[in-house]
Protein backbone atom coordinates (compact mmCIF):
# COMPACT_ATOMS: atom_id res chain seq x y z
CA UNK A 1 0.00 0.00 0.00
CA UNK A 2 1.48 3.71 -0.97
CA UNK A 3 0.24 6.74 1.02
CA UNK A 4 0.68 10.34 -0.16
CA UNK A 5 -0.80 12.92 2.04
CA UNK A 6 0.14 16.40 3.32
CA UNK A 7 2.98 17.66 1.58
CA UNK A 8 5.11 20.61 2.69
CA UNK A 9 8.14 22.76 2.07
CA UNK A 10 11.31 24.32 4.43
CA UNK A 11 10.47 27.93 4.11
CA UNK A 12 13.99 28.41 2.74
CA UNK A 13 13.02 26.48 -0.65
CA UNK A 14 11.71 29.27 -3.14
CA UNK A 15 10.21 28.80 -5.75
CA UNK A 16 12.70 29.46 -8.85
CA UNK A 17 13.36 26.98 -11.80
CA UNK A 18 17.13 26.37 -10.76
CA UNK A 19 16.05 24.75 -7.11
CA UNK A 20 12.73 23.56 -8.54
CA UNK A 21 14.48 19.68 -8.09
CA UNK A 22 14.92 20.24 -4.30
CA UNK A 23 10.85 21.12 -4.46
CA UNK A 24 10.03 17.77 -6.22
CA UNK A 25 12.20 15.71 -3.95
CA UNK A 26 10.94 17.21 -0.67
CA UNK A 27 7.02 16.60 -1.75
CA UNK A 28 7.86 12.91 -1.84
CA UNK A 29 6.68 11.32 1.08
CA UNK A 30 5.72 7.92 0.09
CA UNK A 31 5.87 4.90 2.11
CA UNK A 32 4.22 1.48 1.66
CA UNK A 33 3.42 -0.75 5.13
CA UNK A 34 2.08 -4.65 5.92
CA UNK A 35 -1.94 -4.37 5.54
CA UNK A 36 -2.28 -5.46 9.97
CA UNK A 37 -0.71 -2.33 10.90
CA UNK A 38 -4.09 0.36 10.74
CA UNK A 39 -5.83 -2.67 12.39
CA UNK A 40 -3.21 -3.04 15.02
CA UNK A 41 -3.22 0.77 15.84
CA UNK A 42 -6.95 1.03 15.69
CA UNK A 43 -7.42 -1.80 18.33
CA UNK A 44 -4.83 -0.37 20.82
CA UNK A 45 -7.14 2.83 20.11
CA UNK A 46 -2.96 4.60 19.47
CA UNK A 47 -1.01 6.61 16.75
CA UNK A 48 2.55 7.45 16.44
CA UNK A 49 4.42 10.52 15.71
CA UNK A 50 7.97 10.17 14.61
CA UNK A 51 11.24 12.94 13.68
CA UNK A 52 13.26 13.11 11.03
CA UNK A 53 15.97 15.75 10.63
CA UNK A 54 17.11 14.84 7.51
CA UNK A 55 13.37 15.47 6.01
CA UNK A 56 12.67 18.52 8.44
CA UNK A 57 9.46 16.75 9.54
CA UNK A 58 7.58 15.86 12.59
CA UNK A 59 5.25 13.50 11.11
CA UNK A 60 2.19 11.84 12.87
CA UNK A 61 0.89 7.88 11.79
CA UNK A 62 -2.71 8.16 11.67
CA UNK A 63 -5.39 5.60 11.26
CA UNK A 64 -9.22 4.59 10.31
CA UNK A 65 -9.05 0.76 10.94
CA UNK A 66 -8.23 0.81 7.42
CA UNK A 67 -5.60 2.79 5.96
CA UNK A 68 -2.60 4.93 7.17
CA UNK A 69 -2.66 8.84 6.76
CA UNK A 70 0.83 9.87 7.55
CA UNK A 71 0.48 13.65 8.40
CA UNK A 72 4.15 15.93 8.12
CA UNK A 73 4.70 19.16 9.80
CA UNK A 74 7.96 20.95 9.11
CA UNK A 75 10.40 22.26 11.35
CA UNK A 76 13.98 22.98 11.21
CA UNK A 77 16.22 19.90 12.34
CA UNK A 78 13.56 17.78 14.60
CA UNK A 79 15.07 15.61 17.14
CA UNK A 80 13.96 14.02 20.59
CA UNK A 81 10.18 13.76 21.00
CA UNK A 82 7.86 12.37 24.03
CA UNK A 83 4.22 12.35 24.32
CA UNK A 84 2.28 11.91 27.32
CA UNK A 85 -1.32 12.14 28.39
CA UNK A 86 -0.77 15.77 28.69
CA UNK A 87 0.81 16.69 24.93
CA UNK A 88 4.19 16.00 22.82
CA UNK A 89 7.08 17.79 23.59
CA UNK A 90 9.92 18.43 20.40
CA UNK A 91 13.31 19.32 20.51
CA UNK A 92 14.34 21.33 16.97
CA UNK A 93 18.08 22.74 16.04
CA UNK A 94 17.38 25.37 18.95
CA UNK A 95 14.92 25.11 20.74
CA UNK A 96 12.33 22.80 22.49
CA UNK A 97 8.57 23.43 21.99
CA UNK A 98 5.37 21.91 23.98
CA UNK A 99 1.85 21.34 22.36
CA UNK A 100 -0.50 20.57 24.82
CA UNK A 101 -3.13 18.07 24.26
CA UNK A 102 -6.50 19.98 24.28
CA UNK A 103 -9.35 17.57 23.07
CA UNK A 104 -11.63 20.35 23.63
CA UNK A 105 -10.74 22.02 20.29
CA UNK A 106 -11.73 19.24 18.02
CA UNK A 107 -14.71 20.25 17.35
CA UNK A 108 -13.68 23.98 16.24
CA UNK A 109 -10.53 22.09 14.34
CA UNK A 110 -13.51 20.73 12.37
CA UNK A 111 -15.16 24.19 11.42
CA UNK A 112 -13.61 26.52 8.60
CA UNK A 113 -11.15 28.93 9.35
CA UNK A 114 -12.58 31.99 9.02
CA UNK A 115 -10.21 34.67 6.45
CA UNK A 116 -8.04 36.71 9.02
CA UNK A 117 -9.88 39.74 7.73
CA UNK A 118 -13.05 38.65 8.94
CA UNK A 119 -11.54 37.33 12.02
CA UNK A 120 -12.70 39.29 15.25
CA UNK A 121 -9.35 38.35 17.25
CA UNK A 122 -7.76 40.71 14.35
CA UNK A 123 -9.58 43.34 13.75
CA UNK A 124 -7.28 45.95 12.49
CA UNK A 125 -7.17 43.72 9.30
CA UNK A 126 -10.25 44.26 7.95
CA UNK A 127 -11.69 43.80 4.35
CA UNK A 128 -10.30 47.60 3.77
CA UNK A 129 -7.53 47.64 5.53
CA UNK A 130 -4.71 48.63 3.02
CA UNK A 131 -2.01 46.75 5.40
CA UNK A 132 -0.33 43.98 3.82
CA UNK A 133 -1.09 40.26 5.05
CA UNK A 134 1.55 37.97 5.76
CA UNK A 135 -0.47 35.35 6.40
CA UNK A 136 -2.56 35.87 3.21
CA UNK A 137 0.51 36.46 0.95
CA UNK A 138 2.48 33.60 2.14
CA UNK A 139 -0.87 31.08 1.20
CA UNK A 140 -1.26 33.01 -2.02
CA UNK A 141 2.17 32.90 -3.30
CA UNK A 142 1.71 29.95 -5.31
CA UNK A 143 4.84 28.43 -7.02
CA UNK A 144 4.82 28.58 -11.14
CA UNK A 145 6.88 26.44 -13.15
CA UNK A 146 8.59 27.50 -16.43
CA UNK A 147 7.46 23.96 -18.82
CA UNK A 148 10.30 25.76 -21.46
CA UNK A 149 12.83 22.63 -20.68
CA UNK A 150 10.54 20.25 -19.72
CA UNK A 151 8.70 17.43 -21.43
CA UNK A 152 5.17 17.28 -21.82
CA UNK A 153 5.01 14.23 -19.75
CA UNK A 154 7.51 16.08 -16.87
CA UNK A 155 5.25 19.27 -17.27
CA UNK A 156 2.21 17.38 -16.51
CA UNK A 157 4.07 15.62 -13.39
CA UNK A 158 5.63 18.64 -11.64
CA UNK A 159 2.62 20.70 -12.40
CA UNK A 160 0.43 18.44 -10.34
CA UNK A 161 2.86 17.93 -7.23
CA UNK A 162 3.07 21.95 -7.54
CA UNK A 163 -0.73 21.88 -7.31
CA UNK A 164 -1.07 19.68 -4.47
CA UNK A 165 1.45 21.54 -2.85
CA UNK A 166 -0.56 25.01 -2.95
CA UNK A 167 -3.70 22.80 -2.26
CA UNK A 168 -2.30 21.86 1.46
CA UNK A 169 -1.11 25.32 1.89
CA UNK A 170 -5.04 26.51 1.49
CA UNK A 171 -6.29 23.26 2.89
CA UNK A 172 -5.21 24.90 6.38
CA UNK A 173 -8.31 27.23 6.58
CA UNK A 174 -10.95 24.55 5.13
CA UNK A 175 -12.19 22.01 7.96
CA UNK A 176 -10.09 19.41 9.55
CA UNK A 177 -10.44 15.58 8.74
CA UNK A 178 -13.52 14.43 10.19
CA UNK A 179 -11.62 11.34 11.55
CA UNK A 180 -9.58 13.89 13.52
CA UNK A 181 -9.86 12.73 17.39
CA UNK A 182 -7.01 14.39 19.71
CA UNK A 183 -5.66 17.98 18.87
CA UNK A 184 -2.32 19.47 19.81
CA UNK A 185 -1.74 22.73 20.09
CA UNK A 186 1.49 24.89 20.17
CA UNK A 187 2.00 26.40 24.00
CA UNK A 188 5.65 27.13 24.96
CA UNK A 189 9.00 27.13 23.63
CA UNK A 190 12.52 27.57 25.31
CA UNK A 191 15.25 28.70 22.91
CA UNK A 192 18.37 26.65 24.80
CA UNK A 193 20.82 27.34 21.29
CA UNK A 194 22.32 24.95 18.92
CA UNK A 195 23.35 22.33 21.53
CA UNK A 196 23.04 19.75 19.36
CA UNK A 197 19.85 18.16 21.25
CA UNK A 198 19.12 14.60 21.00
CA UNK A 199 16.55 12.61 23.37
CA UNK A 200 14.27 14.45 25.94
CA UNK A 201 11.98 13.06 28.57
CA UNK A 202 9.85 14.82 31.36
CA UNK A 203 11.32 13.76 35.11
CA UNK A 204 10.31 14.93 38.21
CA UNK A 205 12.33 17.86 38.28
CA UNK A 206 10.98 19.39 34.53
CA UNK A 207 12.31 18.09 31.31
CA UNK A 208 15.72 16.64 30.92
CA UNK A 209 17.44 17.11 27.46
CA UNK A 210 20.29 15.62 26.28
CA UNK A 211 23.21 18.03 25.39
CA UNK A 212 25.42 16.33 22.82
CA UNK A 213 27.43 19.33 22.07
CA UNK A 214 28.45 20.36 25.50
CA UNK A 215 28.27 16.29 26.76
CA UNK A 216 26.26 16.31 29.43
CA UNK A 217 22.42 16.31 30.27
CA UNK A 218 20.60 19.67 31.48
CA UNK A 219 17.54 20.94 32.47
CA UNK A 220 16.28 23.75 31.04
CA UNK A 221 15.05 27.20 32.87
CA UNK A 222 13.58 30.41 31.72
CA UNK A 223 16.56 32.39 32.65
CA UNK A 224 19.30 30.13 31.03
CA UNK A 225 20.05 28.52 27.59
CA UNK A 226 19.76 25.51 30.14
CA UNK A 227 21.53 23.85 33.30
CA UNK A 228 23.94 21.47 32.92
CA UNK A 229 23.21 18.45 35.67
CA UNK A 230 25.41 15.85 34.60
CA UNK A 231 28.19 14.53 32.77
CA UNK A 232 30.31 10.88 31.66
CA UNK A 233 33.12 10.97 34.68
CA UNK A 234 35.59 10.97 31.37
CA UNK A 235 34.33 14.07 30.67
CA UNK A 236 36.68 17.00 31.82
CA UNK A 237 34.75 20.13 31.03
CA UNK A 238 31.87 21.56 30.10
CA UNK A 239 32.79 23.26 26.15
CA UNK A 240 30.44 22.74 23.35
CA UNK A 241 32.82 19.78 21.16
CA UNK A 242 30.35 16.92 21.32
CA UNK A 243 33.70 14.73 22.61
CA UNK A 244 31.97 11.46 22.84
CA UNK A 245 28.74 12.31 21.27
CA UNK A 246 26.38 11.24 24.44
CA UNK A 247 23.04 11.00 22.02
CA UNK A 248 20.59 8.27 24.28
CA UNK A 249 18.73 8.76 27.60
CA UNK A 250 16.12 6.99 29.70
CA UNK A 251 14.72 7.99 32.93
CA UNK A 252 13.43 5.49 36.03
CA UNK A 253 11.32 6.74 38.35
CA UNK A 254 11.27 10.06 37.29
CA UNK A 255 15.55 10.38 36.96
CA UNK A 256 18.04 10.04 34.02
CA UNK A 257 19.43 6.19 34.80
CA UNK A 258 20.89 5.58 31.97
CA UNK A 259 22.52 7.32 28.63
CA UNK A 260 24.29 5.92 25.43
CA UNK A 261 27.35 7.54 23.91
CA UNK A 262 29.58 6.97 20.64
CA UNK A 263 32.93 6.65 22.76
CA UNK A 264 34.63 7.80 25.93
CA UNK A 265 36.74 10.13 24.69
CA UNK A 266 37.63 13.40 25.85
CA UNK A 267 38.72 15.51 23.13
CA UNK A 268 36.96 17.56 20.20
CA UNK A 269 35.16 15.59 17.73
CA UNK A 270 37.28 12.52 18.14
CA UNK A 271 34.79 10.45 17.72
CA UNK A 272 34.27 11.14 14.39
CA UNK A 273 37.79 10.39 13.10
CA UNK A 274 38.24 7.07 14.38
CA UNK A 275 37.55 3.61 12.60
CA UNK A 276 36.86 1.08 15.52
CA UNK A 277 33.45 1.43 17.67
CA UNK A 278 33.75 1.89 21.30
CA UNK A 279 30.32 2.93 21.76
CA UNK A 280 28.55 2.73 25.46
CA UNK A 281 25.65 2.01 27.59
CA UNK A 282 26.38 3.98 30.89
CA UNK A 283 24.66 4.08 34.42
CA UNK A 284 24.28 7.47 35.18
CA UNK A 285 23.59 7.36 38.94
CA UNK A 286 26.73 5.14 39.00
CA UNK A 287 28.01 7.33 36.19
CA UNK A 288 30.01 3.82 35.09
CA UNK A 289 30.00 2.29 31.97
CA UNK A 290 27.88 -1.25 32.11
CA UNK A 291 28.65 -1.98 28.11
CA UNK A 292 31.39 -0.74 25.47
CA UNK A 293 32.24 -1.95 22.43
CA UNK A 294 29.19 -0.64 21.16
CA UNK A 295 28.62 0.03 17.47
CA UNK A 296 26.45 3.70 17.48
CA UNK A 297 24.07 2.61 20.36
CA UNK A 298 21.01 5.18 20.76
CA UNK A 299 17.45 5.16 22.21
CA UNK A 300 18.02 3.28 25.76
CA UNK A 301 14.32 2.96 27.32
CA UNK A 302 13.57 1.42 30.79
CA UNK A 303 11.04 -0.76 30.02
CA UNK A 304 9.53 -3.33 32.28
CA UNK A 305 12.40 -4.03 34.43
CA UNK A 306 14.67 -3.62 31.59
CA UNK A 307 16.95 -1.12 29.66
CA UNK A 308 16.24 -2.13 26.22
CA UNK A 309 18.43 -0.07 23.57
CA UNK A 310 19.11 0.05 19.82
CA UNK A 311 22.92 -1.20 18.54
CA UNK A 312 22.39 1.19 15.83
CA UNK A 313 25.94 -0.14 13.93
CA UNK A 314 24.60 -3.95 13.92
CA UNK A 315 21.04 -3.22 13.05
CA UNK A 316 19.48 -4.80 16.37
CA UNK A 317 17.24 -4.09 18.61
CA UNK A 318 18.63 -5.17 22.31
CA UNK A 319 18.39 -5.32 26.28
CA UNK A 320 19.90 -5.27 29.08
CA UNK A 321 18.53 -6.82 32.60
CA UNK A 322 20.74 -4.93 35.73
CA UNK A 323 19.53 -7.55 38.14
CA UNK A 324 21.05 -10.39 36.38
CA UNK A 325 23.68 -8.55 34.10
CA UNK A 326 22.19 -10.31 31.12
CA UNK A 327 22.56 -8.55 27.78
CA UNK A 328 20.63 -10.06 24.74
CA UNK A 329 19.37 -9.37 21.35
CA UNK A 330 15.80 -9.57 20.79
CA UNK A 331 15.19 -8.17 17.18
CA UNK A 332 17.34 -7.87 13.74
CA UNK A 333 15.97 -4.95 11.52
CA UNK A 334 16.74 -3.97 8.32
CA UNK A 335 18.38 -0.94 8.92
CA UNK A 336 20.02 1.49 11.28
CA UNK A 337 17.90 1.11 14.72
CA UNK A 338 17.58 4.81 16.47
CA UNK A 339 14.06 5.46 17.94
CA UNK A 340 11.51 3.48 19.99
CA UNK A 341 8.74 3.61 22.05
CA UNK A 342 6.18 0.75 23.67
CA UNK A 343 2.94 -0.18 24.35
CA UNK A 344 2.08 -2.97 25.65
CA UNK A 345 4.08 -6.21 24.70
CA UNK A 346 4.76 -4.18 21.30
CA UNK A 347 8.00 -2.09 20.55
CA UNK A 348 7.82 0.53 17.95
CA UNK A 349 11.05 0.91 16.52
CA UNK A 350 12.69 3.30 14.31
CA UNK A 351 15.46 2.72 11.30
CA UNK A 352 17.35 4.35 8.73
CA UNK A 353 18.80 3.92 5.78
CA UNK A 354 23.21 4.04 5.89
CA UNK A 355 24.41 7.53 4.49
CA UNK A 356 27.04 7.28 2.15
CA UNK A 357 29.92 8.87 2.67
CA UNK A 358 30.04 9.33 6.45
CA UNK A 359 29.99 8.27 9.42
CA UNK A 360 26.88 6.37 9.31
CA UNK A 361 27.67 4.35 6.11
CA UNK A 362 29.03 1.51 8.46
CA UNK A 363 30.35 -1.35 6.07
CA UNK A 364 30.26 -4.01 8.21
CA UNK A 365 25.94 -2.97 8.55
CA UNK A 366 25.79 -2.55 4.87
CA UNK A 367 27.56 -6.48 4.41
CA UNK A 368 25.25 -8.07 7.06
CA UNK A 369 21.80 -6.35 5.39
CA UNK A 370 22.68 -5.44 1.86
CA UNK A 371 19.78 -3.14 1.93
CA UNK A 372 18.78 -0.77 4.53
CA UNK A 373 15.14 0.89 4.99
CA UNK A 374 14.09 3.74 6.68
CA UNK A 375 10.22 3.30 8.27
CA UNK A 376 9.08 1.96 11.66
CA UNK A 377 9.14 -1.85 12.60
CA UNK A 378 6.46 -3.32 15.56
CA UNK A 379 8.39 -6.05 17.64
CA UNK A 380 6.66 -8.77 19.58
CA UNK A 381 9.06 -8.33 23.12
CA UNK A 382 7.69 -11.63 23.83
CA UNK A 383 9.47 -13.65 20.96
CA UNK A 384 11.61 -11.19 19.18
CA UNK A 385 9.31 -11.62 16.27
CA UNK A 386 8.29 -8.39 13.65
CA UNK A 387 4.67 -8.16 13.53
CA UNK A 388 4.61 -5.33 11.17
CA UNK A 389 6.38 -2.77 8.94
CA UNK A 390 5.93 0.89 7.96
CA UNK A 391 8.50 1.48 5.21
CA UNK A 392 9.68 4.93 3.42
CA UNK A 393 10.07 5.12 -0.34
CA UNK A 394 10.60 8.53 -0.89
CA UNK A 395 12.19 10.95 0.65
CA UNK A 396 12.32 10.44 4.37
CA UNK A 397 16.12 8.66 4.88
CA UNK A 398 16.59 9.22 8.58
CA UNK A 399 14.04 8.91 11.26
CA UNK A 400 15.42 10.13 15.03
CA UNK A 401 12.65 9.45 17.46
CA UNK A 402 9.27 7.62 17.77
CA UNK A 403 6.61 8.03 20.54
CA UNK A 404 3.53 6.64 20.97
CA UNK A 405 0.14 8.69 21.35
CA UNK A 406 -2.31 7.09 23.43
CA UNK A 407 -5.85 7.66 23.12
CA UNK A 408 -6.06 8.72 19.58
CA UNK A 409 -5.85 6.96 16.29
CA UNK A 410 -6.08 9.98 14.21
CA UNK A 411 -4.37 13.23 15.91
CA UNK A 412 -3.98 16.93 14.55
CA UNK A 413 -1.15 18.97 15.06
CA UNK A 414 -0.83 22.85 15.25
CA UNK A 415 2.55 24.13 14.68
CA UNK A 416 3.70 27.98 15.60
CA UNK A 417 3.15 29.09 12.13
CA UNK A 418 -0.07 26.95 11.23
CA UNK A 419 -3.03 30.14 10.93
CA UNK A 420 -5.40 28.65 13.13
CA UNK A 421 -3.15 29.50 16.52
CA UNK A 422 -4.65 32.66 16.14
CA UNK A 423 -7.86 31.95 17.14
CA UNK A 424 -8.29 28.88 18.84
CA UNK A 425 -7.70 28.90 22.41
CA UNK A 426 -7.63 27.18 25.77
CA UNK A 427 -8.13 28.27 29.11
CA UNK A 428 -8.06 27.18 32.74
Amino acid sequence: MVERQDPTMPEEIKSTQENLDDIYRYLDFNCEYSSNIPQILKALNISLAFTSYQAGRLMLVRTDGERLDINYKSFSRPMGLCASPQGITLGVFSQVINFSRVDGLVAKLKEPLQPIEDDITAPRLNKNSQEPNDELLSLNADLVIDRGELSEEEGVVREKDLKDFNDYRQSLYEPADDRVDSCFITRSSHFTGMINLHDIEWGDEGLWVVNSSFSCLCTLDPDYSFVPRWKPFFISELVPEDRCHLNGMTLKDGKPAYVTTFSSYDELGKWRQEKTHNGTLMDVEKNEIILDQLVMPHSPRWYQDKVYFCHSGEGTLESFDPSTGKHNVVAELHGFTRGMDFYGPIAFVGSSKLREGTLLHYEGLEKKLGETHSGIWLVNLNDGSIIGHILFTGNVDQIYDVAVIANSNFPELLEPTHPRMRNHFCIP
